[in-house]
């Protein structure tokens, strides 16, 4: 099983807008499958990496197990010299946490898992999380953009902690009270 952190939250738009010109950004991205391009937020290519991060919802530490960005995206390269790229990154507050995820494919559209697992073991609090999202630059004719439909945290299921469950604790002393 797995505990997935969905964006909860604004934190900043930069220049990124909704499907509607709107900023309610984590809305657009936040459901649970991918809905095409139904919701999303897109960024222009002006010349300039842009770039948005939005809170995700607070989950429990993970046990073992790797964690991974997921992510649905569409490119439109309406220059002809080359489609703008996207770069993921998780944050703990204002520090990165774990490398970059970033894809300058040159595809019209991609689904993706980032492609290594991300470390977190300097993660100490689950409850503030955020996910950064860049537009990297191609040749910022201004006609390139890039929408992002889906964007989300996965992690292994909480972490067991080694106790003894009550039904076996009440049994015990029931028995050393009989003896």
């Amino acid at each position: 099983m797995v505990q997935v952190a969905r964006p909860s939250a604004d934190d900043t738009d930069g220049n990124w807008l909704d499907q509607d010109d709107g900023s309610s950004l984590y809305a657009a991205i936040d459901e649970a499958s991918a809905d095409g391009a139904t919701t999303h937020i897109y960024s222009t290519d002006n010349g300039g990496n842009d770039t948005c991060i939005v809170n995700l919802a607070s989950i429990s530490a993970p046990g073992s197990g790797s964690v991974y960005i997921k992510y649905t995206a569409l490119v439109e390269d309406g220059s002809g010299m080359g489609a703008p790229g996207v770069k993921f990154q998780l944050f703990e507050g204002t520090d990165a946490r774990g490398a970059a995820h970033t894809n300058n494919s040159v595809a019209t559209s991609y689904t993706a898992v980032a492609s290594s697992a991300i470390d977190v073991s300097s993660v100490s609090n689950w409850g503030n999380l955020k996910l950064r999202i860049t537009l990297l630059t191609n040749a910022g004719s201004g006609m390139d953009y890039i929408r992002v439909t889906q964007a989300y945290l996965e992690t292994p299921d909480a972490g067991g902690g080694g106790s003894t469950p009550i039904a076996a604790i009440s049994m015990n002393t029931y028995r050393q009270m009989r003896n």
